[in-house]
């Protein structure tokens, strides 16, 4: 019989969907912050914004999901029960919603998902299925985005050879690099039933990928002279563009311009002695 929860009394390894979670330029803020005195209110800001959407990952008290948070890391854990379809369909809605509410407040987090042996309690994660996610998370992630790993894609496209059309395919996109990342950007279309109508909806999803939109621009701008961290976000507005002309090709606004995605050289002018 599948064990189908973490055992709080009796730690044993479960055969699990894991993911871990990274805040992007997390460390810095964290200096930048205490350095200059408002470290109170960016721990304040934080704590209120991870808290608020972690619900999204565990919706409900019958999920027996769990959540570890240690500064700018969280450990999501899924038991899995039969053929682990459930719970992986569940991960990849949960974290990208997750991952979308946070983008939108200007959080932008880098992750890997597993499957294997796993434990999680209030005192202690651990297992191989640990590891390896957050290998995926810190090796090959690279941009904000969330992957899975190979054993991962392995059950994902076993569920998809027995669908005609499988229901979560558009939750996934390959990356140039051949990864298979969470389309967090599918968020935007859950928010029919808080919409009266048609019109309505689309508006909201217009308006949330404007802000999107913003809070890129704004990681752009801010790290222009650190080329490591602004390609991060140029990533991330490719990944946009990409989105809104699947999705929106004639909201033409909605898009970030390509001139403030490219970089080239300039002479010397007298602002520069």
């Amino acid at each position: 019989m599948n064990k189908q929860k973490y055992n709080q009394d009796n730690p044993m390894l479960v055969n699990s969907v894991v993911c871990a979670i990274d805040i992007l330029g997390f460390s810095e803020m964290i200096v930048n912050s205490c350095k200059n005195g408002y470290g109170d209110k960016l721990l304040r800001e934080v704590s209120h914004l991870i808290n608020k959407n972690k619900q999204c990952i565990i919706p409900n008290k019958y999920s027996q999901g769990k959540i570890k948070i240690y500064t700018d890391n969280m450990i999501v854990g899924y038991p899995i029960k039969g053929d682990g379809q459930e719970e992986l369909y569940e991960i990849l809605e949960n974290v990208s919603e997750y991952q979308f509410n946070l983008s939108i407040e200007g959080l932008f987090v880098r992750g890997g998902i597993s499957v294997g042996d796993f434990y999680i309690n209030e005192d202690i994660v651990f297992g191989p299925a640990l590891l390896d996610a957050h290998i995926t998370e810190s090796k090959l992630a690279c941009y904000p985005r969330i992957i899975l790993d190979n054993k991962t894609v392995d059950r994902l496209q076993k569920y998809i050879k027995n669908y005609e059309c499988y229901p979560q395919r558009n939750k996934i996109l390959i990356d140039n690099d051949g990864q298979w990342f969470l389309n967090y950007l599918t968020t935007i279309f859950k928010y029919y039933t808080e919409c009266e109508n048609e019109y309505e909806f689309e508006k909201l999803q217009i308006e949330l990928l404007l802000r999107h939109k913003m809070k890129i621009e704004e990681m752009l701008s801010i790290h222009k002279e650190n080329t490591n961290v602004w390609d991060k976000y140029v990533w991330t507005a490719n990944y946009h563009n990409y989105f809104c002309d699947l999705n929106f090709p004639r909201e033409k606004q909605l898009k970030i311009s390509r001139k403030s995605l490219l970089s080239w050289p300039r002479e010397i002018s007298n602002n520069d002695f």
